[in-house]
């Protein structure tokens, strides 16, 4: 067995399947405290992720997990193998608050929720063209923004939501309808930007790329659809505006700009599906989930998602995250057409290879994504990928861990092509994979 060379998202990566759930060789989940001491063969912790937050509508579990001691039972609800202290706790944004917890949805401005929501100020807009760009794109776009409330009658959730055709389907996150579980909440209703409340169903979901379509009924209604933007040529520093009901406050608009537009992140708390994302300082709190990030035009970028976990359970300030547009459109699309989408599959086991320090391998630096096995008969054994062989680029990007060639992988569909730029001894390979389909592995 590969030994454990301490890359993954929580800092314990081992060898990994590209292409399907993220573990360690000891079959353990990513995540680890922040505060926890460097394992044999790991790399410094200074590299583990400090947890992430989903921004939906549920409060009173941000407030609960600030106050109440994280014991194991509790830590067990996200995931096996998830270990998850105050300081990293990724809390549930929109999925259900129990009744045990305080019932419905929390949306008290207590102490802790007010320290949790204060969102960043990092990028204030202070330039007044750039000012009246936000106000007209929050003009253009509110419209086709809905809240989206979800119960299962002892708990209850809720998040936003984007109009995509006057057919009536809308996309949002899949866990602002599941409430926290793998089902569709019982009753979910839709609230337009002009008061109309509809119930809404589910076409379909994608827990892998943490997004779900709903259908309300569009007769007698005048349904804005948004406009898809091209989220591949967001630059760092551009200005976004971020739309949604935080806290239900719906029609809620901020804005920042975009810090990294080529980001790969979890699609759930238990960090095995990786998907592209794009990281602003916009601020996205409790309740934006599932809501339109925009570019000045008033075209969808992002579909927000995630907020960063700050050391006090909250929402840290400048550091949010949303779904790229691009593969938002390619899920949704797939599901409204066949009622569910695909992901690749490469078929490789994975771990993450050091960088050239030009005077030999980095200590604490990944450079680059060794394959350690490759599957018989797999899309990465037929187009040529042998044990050995690193990869260093990934559909024209970059990779140097593990996940971004997971995300990369996950974000392209079944069938497609995926080019790969691959380092083998002092030579190096451009080689083309057809992927699979990863549902066929289950």
């Amino acid at each position: 067995m590969t030994q454990n060379n301490g890359w993954s998202h929580g800092g314990n990566d081992g060898v990994t399947d590209a292409t399907r759930p993220m573990q360690n060789v000891n079959g353990q989940a990513g995540y680890q405290p922040a505060n926890q001491q460097q394992g044999q063969n790991a790399y410094p912790q200074a590299y583990a992720s400090p947890g992430y937050t989903y921004p939906q509508a549920a409060a009173a579990q941000v407030a609960s997990a600030q106050s109440a001691p994280q014991n194991t039972d509790h830590n067990k609800r996200y995931g096996a193998g998830v270990v998850l202290t105050a300081a990293l706790l990724a809390a549930l944004v929109g999925g259900g608050v129990g009744a045990g917890v305080g019932g419905g949805i929390a949306a008290s401005n207590n102490s802790s929720t007010s320290t949790s929501s204060r969102g960043s100020v990092s990028s204030n807009i202070s330039n007044s063209s750039t000012v009246a760009g936000v106000a007209e794109t929050a003009k253009k776009v509110l419209p086709s923004t809905v809240t989206i409330v979800a119960s299962n009658g002892s708990s209850s959730g809720g998040g936003s939501g984007v109009i995509l055709d006057k057919e009536g389907h809308i996309l949002t996150n899949h866990h602002v309808v599941t409430l926290e579980s793998s089902r569709e909440a019982s009753t979910i209703e839709v609230r337009l930007s002009d008061g109309t409340v509809r119930t809404a169903t589910v076409v379909g979901l994608d827990s892998a790329a943490d997004l779900a379509v709903l259908k309300i009924n569009p007769s007698g209604l005048d349904l804005q659809p948004i406009t898809w933007g091209d989220s591949s040529k967001l630059v760092s520093g551009e200005v976004v505006v971020a739309l949604g009901a935080p806290y239900r406050r719906s029609e809620s608009v901020t804005s920042g700009v975009v810090s990294n537009a080529n980001r790969v992140q979890p699609a759930d708390t238990k960090g095995q599906n990786y998907i592209p994302m794009v990281q602003v300082d916009a601020p996205i709190n409790h309740g934006n989930s599932g809501g339109p990030l925009v570019n000045l035009k008033g075209e969808l970028v992002g579909i927000n998602a995630q907020g960063q976990a700050s050391q006090d359970g909250g929402t840290a300030d400048g550091m949010a995250f949303s779904i790229t547009s691009n593969y938002a459109k390619r899920i949704s699309s797939e599901i409204i057409a066949k009622g569910k989408a695909t992901h690749g599959y490469l078929g490789a086991s994975v771990k993450n290879s050091p960088a050239d320090t030009g005077s030999g391998s980095s200590k604490l630096i990944p450079g680059g994504v060794e394959i350690a096995s490759v599957e018989s008969n797999s899309p990465a054994a037929k187009a040529g990928l042998r044990s050995g062989d690193v990869v260093i680029e990934a559909d024209g990007h970059a990779v140097t861990k593990s996940e971004e060639l997971n995300g990369t992988v996950r974000a392209a569909a079944a069938g497609s092509d995926l080019k790969l730029k691959v380092k083998r001894g002092s030579s190096t390979h451009d080689i083309t994979v057809t992927l699979g389909d990863a549902d066929s592995q289950k």
